[in-house]
């Protein structure tokens, strides 16, 4: 994984480099900087540098804050007799090239972008309860660090106001990526790590096969881990975001 963010840095820097040979291009706005509100559900702070190379390209640098906080009471995780916390944060890199379709010698009009994005999402949570079979207290926590690189292309268009103010509306978006990352849970009863155990291998054998052998459960103790390695999946982009161009 650690080679696959280096590429998303060197990717980065190779169209970066790619923006500095334009010479005498007729652009009033070579570069936009935006904030993208729609990411924050995610709980990321996410903001994006658009440069201009020339009249109808540019490149795109974006980065993703993980804004850690709880999830219970959102996206339909209610606080249950057991669980007692849980957060999680997200962060990611993006670099892209974007090839607008006009010609208006400006950051806007309908354009195409190809790009790669690199992600890590972790999360923790705690619980507390009583055991259904023994009938003793427990308490667990889990903790959760996954990693994304995806390879895709969006379309979209942008809007230029008064030659400052842009709004960014990307409408379709394809993703194909691999996840990787590790999954633990404590527990201070063994029992409780045993159920914990038994419950995920009955979730990974309703996976389909593709998923499912890529998934390794292991327990030593009261400890459990699951281990996911280079799952494939697709994923759907789109949103809107708001900048400053200059």
């Amino acid at each position: 994984m650690k080679k696959l963010l280096a590429l998303v840095f060197l990717t980065s820097w190779a169209l970066l480099g790619f923006a500095q040979n334009e010479d005498n291009i007729p652009v009033e706005r070579k570069n936009v900087v935006k904030f993208l509100p729609v990411n924050i559900p995610f709980q990321s702070i996410s903001f994006e540098y658009e440069r201009m190379i020339n009249a109808k390209n540019s490149v795109t640098l974006g980065i993703g804050l993980p804004n850690q906080k709880s999830l219970i009471g959102k996206y339909g995780i209610d606080a249950s007799s057991d669980l007692k916390a849980a957060e999680i944060g997200t962060m990611h890199l993006r670099a892209a090239f974007r090839h607008y379709t006009g010609h208006n010698m400006l950051p806007k009009g309908f354009y195409i972008e190809p790009y790669l994005k690199y992600q890590k999402i972790t999360g923790t949570a705690n619980i507390s309860g009583v055991d259904d079979q023994s009938g003793e207290t427990y308490k667990g926590a889990f903790d959760l660090n996954l990693n994304t690189m995806n390879l895709g292309f969006q379309l979209g268009t942008q809007f230029l106001i008064a030659k400052r103010v842009t709004l960014d509306l990307y409408f379709l978006g394809l993703e194909a990526g691999f996840l990787s990352g590790n999954v633990n849970a404590i527990s201070d009863q063994l029992s409780d790590a045993n159920n914990v155990k038994d419950d995920l291998d009955k979730a990974i054998a309703d996976l389909p096969s593709f998923i499912g052998k890529k998934i390794t459960v292991t327990q030593t103790g009261n400890k459990v881990n699951a281990k996911a390695g280079s799952i494939p999946y697709p994923w759907i982009r789109g949103g809107i975001s708001i900048g400053f161009a200059f």
